[in-house]
């Protein structure tokens, strides 16, 4: 199955537990990515690997799409990640610390020789690249191009606040250019913006405003570490009652100026044109799939 619209939230799921394996079948984010990198420590890493072929081996073809996180190139780990990783069951594989477009490269041509292998279509796996660092930002445009598997950008701010020596403060402003950054690299490249994780599983007030503020600076997705995450990101996704008003009466507005031959078209007392319908027609559509 592949990642479909809208894609909101992502759901990381330690690979060396079966109860939290067992436990992403009941749940409903909008994808899964079961994570071979942080989450495992390296002496359990084999342990995982097996775990989640297991996994892979046994899920319907109905289930919530799946990705997985595989360790970075640098952890010497990648032929055994992506033996595991490069599965029919797989929407994508996650890439850490992604810096070097010609890395990236070298790992998609790996992912086509696996697929090719096990009889997967040709460039059925896409690719969601986490930047982590500063040079990995300042290369986002650069990586979002680096093969057409790439789906999404990723910013993960605990790694980016160590590259850069940060004590991380929790303010809303907070990495605010990277993030912006690495959002609009996203948007240039008609990809998913995806938002890092908001750790004080606690503080379900906290993650809302935090994914709003992410939606606002173009972020599409936020990764989740626990299940209770899923309603309070899809909500802070979904258009405000203000917001889908104001849509509404756009749309109206202008259906009934088309009607009548009208050419300019104010609402409210303001003077509105054809990008603000395009605005006002994806809030609706937004209204439309974001429900749950």
């Amino acid at each position: 199955m592949h990642l479909n619209q809208p894609l909101r939230s992502l759901l990381y799921v330690p690979a060396d537990s079966p109860r939290k394996i067992a436990k992403a079948r009941t749940v409903s984010p909008d994808a899964i990515i079961f994570d071979l990198e942080d989450a495992v420590a390296p002496d359990h890493k084999p342990e995982a690997r097996a775990l989640l072929l297991h996994e892979l081996d046994s899920r319907p073809p109905t289930a919530t799409p799946v990705c997985v996180r595989i360790n970075g190139p640098a952890v010497g780990m990648l032929s055994e990640d992506l033996a595991v990783a490069v599965h029919p069951a797989v929407s994508a594989i996650t890439l850490p610390k992604c810096e070097n477009p010609q890395e990236i490269e070298s790992i998609a041509r790996a992912i086509t020789n696996l697929e090719s292998q096990k009889s997967i279509a040709d460039g059925k796996i896409k690719l969601i690249l986490i930047l982590e660092s500063p040079l990995g930002v300042f290369r986002a445009q650069d990586l979002s191009r680096s093969t057409e598997r790439v789906i999404a950008l990723s910013f993960g701010a605990e790694d980016y606040s160590v590259n850069m020596g940060l004590w991380r403060t929790g303010l809303p402003d907070e990495f605010l250019v990277p993030k912006s950054l690495v959002a609009m690299a996203a948007h240039a490249a008609r990809l998913h913006a995806i938002a890092g994780v908001f750790t004080n599983l606690n503080d379900e007030a906290g993650l809302f405003e935090d994914t709003r503020r992410a939606r606002q600076m173009g972020f599409t997705a936020k990764t989740l570490i626990h299940p209770s995450q899923i309603g309070p990101v899809h909500r802070a996704f979904r258009p405000s009652d203000a917001e889908a008003q104001w849509a509404r009466e756009i749309v109206a507005s202008f259906e009934s100026a088309k009607e009548k031959g009208t050419g300019v078209l104010v609402v409210n007392g303001r003077m509105v044109d054809e990008p603000v319908l395009l605005q006002a027609s994806r809030i609706l559509r937004c209204l439309d799939t974001s429900a749950g």
